[in-house]
Formats: C-alpha cells, structure tokens, sequence
C-alpha cells in the first residue's frame, strides 16, 4: 500500500504542473535504492515507476507477485514482456502516454547512463535533472508524517526501548564479552520483539573504537567491557519503518577527560532537547548543540540529527547551515513541524574514546515528545 496521502502526491503534481514537467521518474534498484518508489506506489523496492503531470502511474516491475499484491497504481507493466530491459518497458510507457516530445524529470539519484538513453530515444523530449527540483517536493511530503505513520513509528520506538532496558542485564551477566556478542544479541532480540531486522548495521564500540564516527567493522571480537567509554549504535525496521538509538556504555573507572566527554556531550544533548518546538529552524538547534562542544575544545564532525521513516535517513537534516557557495544555492531553512519525527544525537570523537547519545523525537503542536529511553549505561 502507498503511504503518500492524496494532499501530498497533489502538492507533487502542483509543482510538476507549475515547472512543466509532464512526467517524473523514480527508480528503486540494487544500486540505488530510493524510498519515493515505495512511498508513491506501493512497491517496497526493484522496480520503476513514472508518474504523469495528471496523476496516472505506472510501475514497471520484475516480481509481478510482489506488485499485484502491495502496490497501487494506475498501470502495472512486466518487464519480462520486454526481454527484462526496463529502459524498453519505459520508452513503450513514455511514448504510449505523451508520445515524441515531452518533459520528464529524473532524479538525482537517477542513472546517468538511462538518462542518456532516454534523450538519445526521445530527440524531441526534453530529460532534465535539478538539484533544487522534484526531489525537493518529495523531501517536504516525507518529512512530515501521517498519523498512520506516527502510529507505527512509536510502536518501533517502543519495541526499541524495551530492547534498550535489557542492556545492562546481559553485559552484566556476560563480563567479558566481546563486541559482537553484544550485536548479536541485540538483532536477536529485534526479532523476538516483532522487528523485520536491523535498520543499519548494529554498531557495537569499546573505548578503542568509539571515537570513530561509523565503525569499521561495525562489530568486532574485541572485549567490550574495557574500562573506558563505549557505544552501541542501533535500530530496528518495525512495519516498514526505522528506528535509530545511540546508548553511550560507561565501564568504570574513567579518566578526569573520559568524563569531561561524558558530562559535554550530555550538556549539548540536553541544550538541543530544551531548544525544540515547533517552528525553529532545523540548523539553529543543530549549531547550538554543536557550538558547545567545540566551545568546550572538543570534536563533532557531523550533523546533529536526522529524520526517520521509512529510511533511517530520511527528511528533515538537523545541521549547520552551509557555509561552502555551491551548496547554499540548494540549501533551504527548514523549521521543525508538528509531524516531522527525527533523531537528535549530539556526539563527541577523539582518540580516548567517544561518546553519543541519541534518541528519536516527535515534534508535535506542543512541543517534542521522546520517543525512546537511550541514555548512558553505568557500568561500576
């Protein structure tokens, strides 16, 4: 089932309609995946979907099992009937509805060998590309979500909790363990709790390698319980939709610096927390947060959050606004809207380890509401 309501794909159209734009294209594949198709259609991945200035669609897709049962759309195209060539199933699609000339959109994120085909198939059509176009438009539906949406995002985030609560138990029931103990367990426990898996990879750090951004390896055999500053970084897929924590581990005892860490990065957490409600700009809670840290002498190399839904990365960024020219011309002010579910997780890295703590946060008319419970875990 699609998850755009009818208001959104409408501002969609409006905006297709007011650049002349007859169709966009958006493609979902394995080497480039993109959530518009899922988000627009029904269809949760490995396929191409056109959607017209007047609102027709049609989904050209391999799995036709998949398509028949989840997707909806106006028009559903095999691409087993084309010798499985998309680029021939869309060119059929293309000049059955709208014929030799025409305007069609793809995305950024498009292949630029198809857009080439595409222009080479169609010399009287015109394929465009736009940093600050259609995408934009899908960027602003996503971000605010649904009541359907926020329903099953706050069933995610409650499945996550009870995962987070059951941390300390078996660290303290394992002494010894090793990283990837840890994230073994917690996608075991993703399971047991109703979760389709893990929404990234699980991320598990000792104080050897918590002061990375992103682990490499995300998990390794290395003793957690160290003494020192640890991590987990992880989130489930819940209904489709993900959710993303950070639960700083504290093994006793710690250094004068190690606790400066901790003690920062709480202050910078807590300055965010209290900026949120509705209306303030994005990269004003973002630069608050992160300019106390760096006030402190100490290092974020990152944004402060990021949206959740169907990706883990999705729409709105919590960051600094630019300050490099080419990217303020496609940067926009965004406020923060009742609606709109994001993580904020102010984070420090350094070569004595790292700390971050992150939580997921619905914005409501009210102010925020914190989804989950992440926050650092004493072990003495």
């Amino acid at each position: 089932m699609k998850v755009a309501t009818q208001e959104k794909i409408n501002a969609i159209l409006a905006n297709m309609k007011n650049r002349g734009i007859d169709a966009v294209l958006i493609s979902d594949f394995e080497t480039g995946r993109n959530k518009n198709l899922q988000y627009l259609s029904g269809q949760p991945s490995d396929a191409m979907l056109a959607l017209f200035q007047d609102g027709f669609t049609a989904l050209i897709a391999w799995d036709m099992v998949v398509a028949k049962q989840l997707s909806e759309v106006d028009k559903l195209v095999d691409v087993g009937e084309y010798n499985r060539s998309y680029r021939a199933a869309l060119v059929d699609v293309l000049k059955d509805k709208l014929g030799d000339k025409f305007k069609l959109e793809v995305l950024p994120t498009e292949s630029h060998l198809l857009a080439l085909q595409l222009q080479e198939a169609f010399p009287d059509g015109e394929i465009i590309c736009k940093g600050d176009g259609i995408a934009n438009e899908f960027i602003k539906a996503r971000a605010v979500k649904t009541p359907p949406e926020i329903a099953i995002l706050k069933e995610g985030a409650a499945a996550t909790n009870t995962i987070i609560r059951k941390i300390k138990s078996f660290i303290e029931s394992n002494r010894g363990l090793r990283e990837v103990d840890l994230a073994i367990f917690l996608e075991t426990e993703f399971k047991k709790a109703g979760g389709e898996g893990p929404s990234f990879d699980t991320l598990v750090a000792n104080v050897d390698r918590s002061g990375m951004i992103h682990q490499v390896p995300p998990a390794s055999d290395a003793q957690l319980d160290k003494p020192g500053l640890a991590l987990t970084d992880f989130g489930l897929m819940w209904k489709g939709y993900a959710t993303d924590v950070t639960v700083p581990l504290l093994f006793y005892p710690l250094s004068v610096e190690q606790q400066r860490i901790i003690d920062v990065n709480r202050e910078a957490y807590d300055i965010a927390i209290n900026m949120l409600e509705p209306g303030i700009p994005a990269h004003i809670v973002a630069e608050a947060a992160i300019g106390h840290i760096k006030s402190k002498g100490l290092n974020m190399p990152y944004g402060l959050g990021h949206g959740i839904g169907l990706e883990v990365h999705d729409p709105p960024r919590l960051a600094p606004k630019p300050t490099d020219p080419e990217l303020l011309k496609f940067w926009q002010e965004t406020p923060l809207e009742p609606g709109m579910v994001f993580t904020i997780e102010p984070g420090i890295t350094s070569d004595i380890g790292g700390s971050r703590i992150e939580n997921d946060v619905l914005m409501t008319a009210s102010g925020p509401e914190i989804l989950t419970v992440s926050g650092p875990i004493e072990f003495r």
